[in-house]
């Protein structure tokens, strides 16, 4: 492993080491220079605590987050070669309580043309000031490039996820003895003081002297606990925050983790590079430099691709289309926020992806949210480009919808090793083979994929279609319906009408036995004094409350080898047995249920009572079982593989007794939700009640389901 050490000589990175004597006598600006540590130099901050506070460690808390912000600052710096180290798939800090774990760095270096001690003060350590209005121009000093940066608070984004931040930078004109080296490190801890005076970094002992090059290195220690992704992730994490297509830039990230089978040799290093999806090549529609906006308005370029992906999502980085402004992300969406109840609507939400460039988003006018995770949706430019993004969505699920038909159609009748199975049952009969065929790729077409990967749900489809295919009228009632409805339920019930097949009103009874349980929830959640163990174990047996789509959820053997594993593992960490279900041992009370949910997502759900008010000591325990999970599942592939996606829920009515900083974490985290009883509730009810309203209303008049 890599491990920090003593300071380091003059020879790494990309300054080469020459020989160069150290000239202490004054700065740049003429004013008398400081020995090493003096901390009385000419580097100061000007910054609050409350900035540091909420746009430093509150804003960036992953780290592809943090290197993309620094990555960013090298580009803008004119940088063409950057290098950044780290240790793939690590903690970067142990657990509150436990043993220090190996003390770790991140570094990221650049050629750019660095700065001057001058600059250092007036640019560097200036924080929350307008880059492109401080220099009066918004390309770079150099090459030209139209610079990312605008806000000047990135540079915090390190306190994120460390204490300790050191640059080492060279700039300005070079003289005989090369380019003047200015050294800083800050320490968060020193900065996080309630006072109105300068904070003075400290004072590095390479400040002062000289090197052959220009460029920059940002050096990270002293680590939150943080997780490293794995060498793969990592790449995705990284390539999706940037559009960044130059034959002058080249960036390229080093694991310093060193492999257990080859010690000493670091593993899956790799350069940055355009975020691979594997696309259905058919959907893919190109905008080069496409004119938006409302007619007698002034035209706004916009440039890109949308498409629908192969398979569903099982990475939120490669989920929707992303948003670039000068080569960086600045938001990712589903959908352009489009009304719900468009043709193919299923098939936007599960495979929508794309990439779009909109410039005018960070000119003029700054429309970019100050993490630049999202733009301002409501302004006018937003609104436009909101418009025009819905519109390309429905068009696009319109002309899409057949191809992710196909590909689904695919997957459902390798899963039931169709062709093989009905050669074996009619080898005689061609005719019955491809009527079953007929029917299967009709019912399937529009399923949720994840659904393929269920036998049971695959099985009940081959039989549906066997049932079907000895009656030539009604195959062709269901192809005839199949081009009319979205969903195999609507078609199912459409065929109810047309064909008046009254056996497949049975499949009614499904929703049946849902709106009871959904009914049983309301009861519990009514009494008010109901106690938390009733909740669990119907959440735990009926998981779907938490994701109501039509899609298997719940238990199977995937997640309880997991459980099994985890807990095991859990109690070697730390010598506490824990437990993840309620329903295997009915004389332990749960620490919380762990469920599976769509598209390998794994939930850790914390359960309280009705009218429950969670504390900080509740939550905080919560988010440390996600973080060991986590944990648990990238030190373990094969479960981790199954399960990419986790996520923690509470249930819970009240939060108005946590810290700020944890209702806001509450409300910012992409992984960390609360709901309440009663959200639940309308939740799930509206979705099982719309469904038996139709099966009740064909019960009666099977002839009249068009009818309003």
């Amino acid at each position: 492993m890599t491990h920090v050490g003593p300071e380091r000589p003059e020879t790494d990175g990309l300054f080469p080491a020459v020989p160069r004597q150290k000239d202490r006598s004054h700065d740049v600006s003429g004013r008398s220079a400081p020995g090493p540590g003096d901390a009385t130099g000419p580097y100061r901050m000007r910054i609050s605590r409350l900035t540091v506070d909420k746009l430093g460690i509150k804003l960036y808390d992953r780290v592809s987050a943090v290197l993309a912000e620094i990555i960013a600052n090298a580009y803008d710096a004119d940088a063409t070669d950057v290098k950044v180290r780290l240790p793939f798939g690590t903690w970067l800090a142990s657990p509150a309580g436990k043993p220090v774990a190996d003390q770790y760095e991140i570094s990221v270096e650049d050629n750019g043309h660095g700065m001057t001690a001058d600059e250092v003060n007036t640019h560097y350590l200036l924080v929350g000031s307008d880059r492109r209005g401080r220099f009066g121009k918004d390309t770079s000093r150099l090459k030209g490039r139209r610079v990312m940066g605008r806000k000047g608070i990135g540079k915090l984004a390190p306190f994120g996820i460390c204490r300790t931040v050191e640059v080492i930078t060279a700039g300005g004109e070079p003289t005989v003895q090369g380019y003047r080296v200015s050294h800083i490190k800050l320490h968060l801890d020193d900065m996080m003081f309630d006072s109105e005076d300068d904070y003075l970094p400290e004072v590095g002992p390479l400040d002062g002297t000289f090197r052959e090059h220009h460029g920059t290195s940002i050096r990270l220690t002293d680590f939150n606990r943080k997780l490293v992704p794995k060498g793969e992730e990592l790449h995705r994490q990284l390539c999706a925050r940037f559009g960044i297509r130059r034959d002058d830039w080249d960036v390229e990230i080093f694991n310093t983790r060193e492999s257990e089978a080859l010690p000493g040799l670091a593993q899956e290093s790799f350069r940055l590079g355009e975020l691979s999806i594997d696309l259905q090549e058919d959907t893919k529609v190109t905008f080069d430099r496409t004119f938006i906006g409302p007619e007698g308005s002034e035209p706004l370029p916009v440039s890109g691709w949308l498409a629908f992906a192969k398979n569903p999502y099982k990475d939120e980085v490669m989920a929707g289309v992303r948003i670039y402004a000068r080569g960086k992300i600045v938001a990712t969406t589903r959908d352009f926020g489009a009304t719900s109840g468009f043709t193919g609507e299923w098939s936007v939400r599960s495979y929508l992806t794309g990439e779009i460039h909109v410039e005018w988003l960070d000119e003029d006018e700054d429309l970019v949210r100050s993490d630049r995770q999202d733009i301002i949706w409501t302004s006018d430019l937003g609104q436009v480009l909101q418009t025009w993004g819905a519109k390309q969505v429905k068009e696009l699920a319109k002309r899409g919808r057949s191809s992710v038909q196909r590909r689904t159609r695919e997957v459902f009748e390798q899963a039931a090793d169709l062709d093989a199975r009905l050669l074996v049952e009619a080898p005689g009969d061609p005719q019955y083979r491809n009527s079953v065929k007929e029917a299967f790729r009709v019912l399937v077409a529009d399923s949720d994929r994840e659904a393929a990967s269920d036998p049971q749900r695959v099985e009940r489809y081959l039989q549906l279609s066997k049932n079907i295919a000895p009656h030539k009228e009604l195959l062709e009632t269901l192809h005839q319906v199949s081009k009319e409805v979205d969903s195999p339920l609507d078609i199912v019930l459409a065929l109810f009408q047309k064909a008046r097949v009254a056996e497949f009103y049975a499949l009614g009874q499904v929703a049946q036995e849902r709106v009871e349980v959904v009914t049983r929830l309301r009861q519990l959640i009514t009494d008010g004094a109901t106690l938390e163990r009733p909740l669990q174990e119907l959440i735990e047996k009926a998981p779907w409350l938490l994701a109501p789509e039509w899609t298997p959820l719940g238990m199977n053997d995937a997640l309880e080898r997991v459980r099994n594993s985890f807990e095991s593992w859990y109690f070697k960490k730390s010598n506490q047995l824990i437990a993840t279900t309620a329903i295997r041992d009915p004389e332990r009370r749960p620490d919380f249920v762990l469920l599976n949910g769509p598209r390998g997502t794994i939930w850790v759900v914390e359960i309280k009572r009705v009218d429950y008010h969670l504390t900080d000591e509740e939550f905080s325990r919560a988010v440390d079982y996600l973080e060991s999970l986590e944990e648990f599942l990238d030190d373990t592939p094969e479960f981790g593989a199954t399960f990419p996606i986790r996520r923690l829920t509470f249930i819970v009515d009240h939060i108005d007794r946590l810290s700020r900083t944890n209702r806001r974490l509450l409300k910012e985290s992409v992984n960390v939700e609360r709901r309440s009883w009663y959200d639940l509730l309308e939740q799930t009810d509206q979705a099982h009640q719309d469904f038996l309203r139709k099966v009740e209303k064909l019960r009666r008049d099977p002839g009249g389901l068009d009818a309003p």
